[in-house]
């Protein structure tokens, strides 16, 4: 009606256009639209409008009942399909619930419960197809309603969650029997078990049985024996006691013979030792001790089965085996430290010589070796575990409240470094140029180092921490902080006497030399290269002066080197001189540790002559 309505108004529109168009000229346009018959004209076409309207709207009413008609006609089939769906689930559940039962015989209660429940659901599921098909009448008569199909949704809704919690109970069933499966399952896995383990015990018991009379008899056969053993012991007991006093007494013999043995050779050993150390303070040589680190395991994964590459004997005798030579080289010096000994150990061999200068005596200890040998760790340690710098200094204050009723000591500290051949002073913020100047009386001195005045062992610890961060360090391959320079600690100690008034000024020198560098070993290069090649021009002078002392040569050349300009007190004055060689135990390294140890049996050799006390005033 409504499309037929439109078509009618655009026929009398288009007719009523063209019929004006033809009546009315424009000239007689106004007459025209005055006259009655346009007048009607224009109310039929308002009323022709109106009713036009009228259509459209109740069209619009009509297009939206029937959207709603048409979602509910979706939405009802959608439920009818959810229902059959449900008819399918509550099939496979009664199937599933026969299965159940058929594997449940022993759970009979459990069994009746979900009977009873798949009933419950299966009355649901016909209240609710019941339900369905009055809705679904509801439906067809009610289609043009928009309440009832809220209405209808809202129930819609209300079942699904009915389903939702049927699916769930049925899960909840299924779960049920599920374990009551695996309950009967197990119960039958452990009867069976237990069957297997009560005939294995059966088996056992049987054979224990067996066993244990065998046993029996051989427990009765050996306390047969034991007692047959027993008398015989008794009898050989009696005839050895008769026998054993006149061994006994031979044996005491022998045990104190080799106690007095054993004691003269120590005496001896001391004696020998005294004596040695007479001599050589006598002749003043330069005192040598032999210290090889330990080996690290980069070494050690590198190092050829067979013979050991360094061995020890009687405390002052070091061998070192040359697998290329297949020989082995025996040194001697005045003690040999193996690689477990520890620093303790090497300052008590120290100390002596150490302390005298507090009686007025100059005294120089240096350590010699390859980079990496262990110099810096002997000299100067960690600061838990110090070195000889700091455990020498620490004895001298030690000896200072010994002495305070009688004497008045005063410790002075200077630390440098010679780096590039050039003098470097480790207190100072800025450096100056300094240089080896040699005194009226002989003497060698450095003008202008800073020389610190130190009361107590915090005052020394704080010093040596300073001085060591400034020294010049570099990572080679041969050693991850190798020492790039000669670090020289002086320790200067006036003792004056206060009964006698008399002063004694002593000089100790710690000098640990950086170490002698195989450039193709050390991969060095650019400054690293340039500083290898200082380190082993200065230490290659130490040698030609150490060679020059051992020889006699009337000419020295201790200017050839700023180290050897330091150490002429020390390798030609009247000092106490000790040198601690260090070295590697590993294979890799025997070529360098063979030549450090001929450099110390030279400077062995070198005579000082005896050491002077530097003493003035008093009586």
């Amino acid at each position: 009606n409504i499309e037929s309505a439109t078509a009618d108004l655009e026929a009398l529109r288009t007719v009523w256009g063209t019929t004006l168009a033809k009546a009315l000229p424009w000239e007689r346009l106004t007459d025209v639209l005055g006259s009655d018959g346009v007048s009607w004209q224009a109310e039929k076409c308002l009323e022709l409008e109106k009713e036009w309207l009228c259509l459209r709207l109740a069209n619009s009413a009509m297009q939206g009942q029937r959207t709603v008609a048409e979602r509910a006609e979706k939405h009802l089939k959608k439920l009818a399909k959810q229902f059959r769906d449900n008819e399918a689930q509550v099939a496979a559940l009664e199937r599933d619930l026969e299965s159940a039962q058929a594997g449940a015989q022993t759970s009979e209660q459990d069994k009746h419960s979900t009977v009873a429940s798949l009933e419950r659901v299966e009355a649901e599921n016909e209240n609710l197809e019941r339900r369905a098909r009055e809705l679904d009448q509801q439906l067809r008569h009610q289609s043009d309603q928009g309440q009832e199909l809220e209405v209808l949704q809202q129930q819609n809704k209300s079942q699904a969650e009915k389903l939702a919690s049927l699916e769930a109970a049925k899960a909840q069933l299924r779960q049920k029997l599920e374990s009551l499966e695996q309950e009967c399952k197990a119960s039958e896995a452990r009867e069976k078990s237990n069957n297997q383990k009560l005939a294995s015990c059966n088996g056992i018991s049987q054979n224990l049985a067996g066993s244990l009379g065998k046993l029996q008899q051989e427990v009765t056969d050996l306390q047969a024996k034991q007692r047959q053993v027993k008398s015989e012991a008794e009898t050989g007991l009696r005839g050895i006691a008769d026998e054993l006093p006149p061994l006994s007494a031979v044996v005491q013999r022998i045990k104190a013979s080799h106690e007095n043995i054993y004691a003269r050779y120590r005496e001896l050993g001391e004696e020998r030792k005294r004596l040695h150390n007479l001599v050589l303070e006598l002749k003043g040589n330069i005192r040598v001790f032999v210290r090889v680190r330990p080996i690290n395991e980069k070494e050690k994964s590198a190092e050829p089965a067979g013979e050991s590459t360094v061995t020890f004997a009687e405390d002052v005798k070091v061998s070192v085996f040359e697998a290329a030579q297949t020989r082995r080289r025996w040194f001697e010096f005045d003690k040999a430290f193996p690689p477990k000994c520890s620093q303790q150990e090497v300052f008590e061999e120290v100390k002596p010589l150490a302390t005298s200068v507090l009686d007025g005596y100059n005294v120089c200890i240096f350590a010699y070796g390859q980079t990496g040998s262990g110099k810096t760790f002997t000299m100067s340690g960690t600061a838990d575990n110090p070195g000889l710098n700091v455990r020498i200094l620490k004895e001298l204050f030690r000896e200072r409240e010994v002495r305070r009723g009688d004497t008045d000591i005063k410790v002075a500290l200077t630390v440098t470094e010679i780096y590039n051949e050039t003098i470097k002073d480790l207190f100072a913020t800025k450096q100056k140029k300094l240089d080896v100047k040699t005194n009226p009386d002989g003497c060698n001195t450095v003008p202008g180092v800073t020389e610190l005045v130190v009361e107590s062992v915090e005052d020394v610890i704080r010093a040596m921490e300073q001085a060591q961060s400034n020294r010049s360090v570099m990572a080679t391959d041969m050693n991850e902080e190798s020492s790039r320079s000669h670090s020289i600690v002086q320790v200067r100690t006036t003792n004056t006497c206060k009964k006698q008034g008399r002063e004694y000024i002593g000089k100790i020198n710690l000098v640990d030399l950086a170490g002698s560098e195989n450039v193709n070993k050390s991969g060095v290069s650019g400054q690293g290269m340039r500083e290898a090649q200082n380190i082993n021009k200065s230490l290659s002078a130490l040698g030609d002066v150490i060679g020059s002392l051992v020889a006699k040569t009337p000419h020295v050349p201790y200017r050839n080197s700023k180290l050897t300009m330091m150490l002429k007190d020390s390798l030609g004055g009247d000092s106490k001189t000790l040198m601690i060689v260090q070295c590697s135990p590993a294979q890799i390294n025997v070529t360098e540790t063979l030549s450090s140890l001929n450099f110390a049996a030279r400077a062995r050799n070198v005579e000082l002559g005896k050491a002077k006390r530097n003493s003035k005033g008093g009586e």
